[in-house]
């Protein structure tokens, strides 16, 4: 770890020493985060009155991987290297003593000069890197799943505005912040590679075929896409289709599934039948149909035909059977894939719960912060991805394997770093 080290007579006015812990000889975290600074146009990024944008990136990454508040990282961080002797605090005319870190005032005034555009400007750039990292170190297939799903955080302020949307989903508020994540499942690792702040009205579909395609242009062939109940639109399936992506989701209860079910049961139809998804009935619009295939599954131990059975001896009533069966709908046919075609669905959906574990996990011991900005708020919730993305990559090459936990990565990159134990 190299430290510059700058000593001025007390009084004299300077630029802040840049003494300051280097989060790039064990971590992934700061090389992340200083290529991800150089890619972004130079105008979206603020430089700040005294500090660099680096210097900034440093408190809160150990606030990210230590799971406290930046005034708690910025004052952990200065004390530990004026005790480490790796800053001398020069003291200016009115009292004042230089410090190693920025101050948490001059990282929130930085935070405050960047908005949503830069701040999901600059998740673009971070994840685009850190996904540079996994195919250079050969952690990262080039043929990937993709996932999307979406997460709600808590708002309890004043603010009336289409960021801010009404729901009951967060305990303790009916008002949240909605934002859209994508994750791409390949080789045993799974990366957070999009983040997005959706507006009250604004349409999903173009954050995923942006995603989709962005992806591809970094050399990543997207195979499968996998999405939840919440992206079950006629857009969504069209779209990406559109681009030549096949898409897995489960099928919504409503009439047309319902249908499917029966026919089942009642032996008209098998398991694998045509499905048609349509936009709706607007008025004045065409109501466009999009087609695809829907796959029955049992939900308990019991197979279809024991279920079928049931339900013909009379054991079971239909609605008793059809409680039983959930469908599965995606945009590939079933011709190139055969007999097989069941079990793949079933075992790609099965891996749609990764997006599920990484929200809980990169939600740990978090610290989240006060500020009611939406560029904040976005760049909080990108920190702690781009810490678990960090140790999924570690993860992937470290001999422990799955038994080297989130927490545990945590704690061994800062002491690592700091040469401390417990800072």
């Amino acid at each position: 770890m190299t430290v510059r080290h700058q000593k001025s007579p007390p009084g004299a006015a300077r630029r802040p020493v840049r003494g300051v812990p280097e989060f790039t000889s064990l971590a992934e975290f700061k090389n992340i985060a200083v290529e991800a600074t150089r890619l972004v146009a130079a105008g979206r990024l603020p430089a700040g009155r005294k500090w660099d944008p680096e210097d900034h990136v440093t408190v809160l990454a150990y606030a990210w991987l230590r799971g406290v508040s930046v005034h708690v990282a910025a004052e952990r961080l200065n004390e530990w290297a004026v005790r480490r002797g790796l800053h001398v605090p020069a003291e200016f005319a009115d009292g004042r003593r230089s410090r190693a870190v920025p101050h948490q005032t001059s990282v929130n005034a930085w935070l405050r000069s960047l908005d949503l555009g830069a701040a999901q400007e600059l998740a673009r750039a971070v994840f685009g890197a850190a996904l540079r990292v996994g195919l250079r170190r050969g952690l990262v297939p080039r043929r990937v799943v993709l996932e999307y799903d979406l997460t709600y955080r808590g708002y309890w302020g004043a603010r009336r505005d289409p960021f801010i949307k009404g729901s009951k989903m967060v305990k303790g508020t009916r008002r949240i912040r909605h934002y859209h994540a994508a994750m791409v499942h390949g080789g045993g690792v799974s990366l957070f590679v999009a983040l997005e702040h959706v507006a009250k009205g604004r349409s999903k579909v173009p954050f995923l075929l942006s995603t989709a395609r962005w992806l591809e242009s970094l050399g990543l062939e997207v195979t499968w896409v996998l999405v939840d109940r919440e992206y079950y639109r006629h857009g969504v399936l069209a779209g990406l289709k559109g681009i030549g992506v096949d898409v897995v989701t489960p099928a919504v209860n409503h009439g047309p599934l319902k249908r499917a079910k029966l026919d089942y049961l009642l032996g008209r139809k098998g398991r694998v039948q045509r499905f048609s998804v349509g936009t709706g009935n607007r008025k004045g619009r065409k109501t466009l149909h999009h087609s695809c295939w829907l796959v029955l599954y049992p939900r308990g131990t019991q197979s279809l035909r024991a279920i079928r059975g049931a339900y013909r001896r009379g054991l079971l009533t239909l609605d008793e059977a059809a409680e039983q069966l959930y469908g599965l709908i995606t945009t590939a046919a079933p011709q190139r894939h055969g007999r097989s075609y069941p079990r793949t669905l079933r075992r790609l959906y099965k891996k749609r719960w990764q997006i599920e574990s990484g929200f809980r996990d990169e939600d740990a011991r978090r610290c989240p912060w006060r500020s009611d900005r939406d560029g904040v708020r976005l760049l909080d919730e990108l920190g702690r991805m781009v810490v678990y993305n960090a140790w999924q990559l570690e993860r992937a090459s470290d001999p422990r394997g799955r038994r080297l936990t989130l927490q545990t990565f945590r704690d061994e990159r800062v002491d690592a770093v700091t040469g401390q134990f417990n800072l």
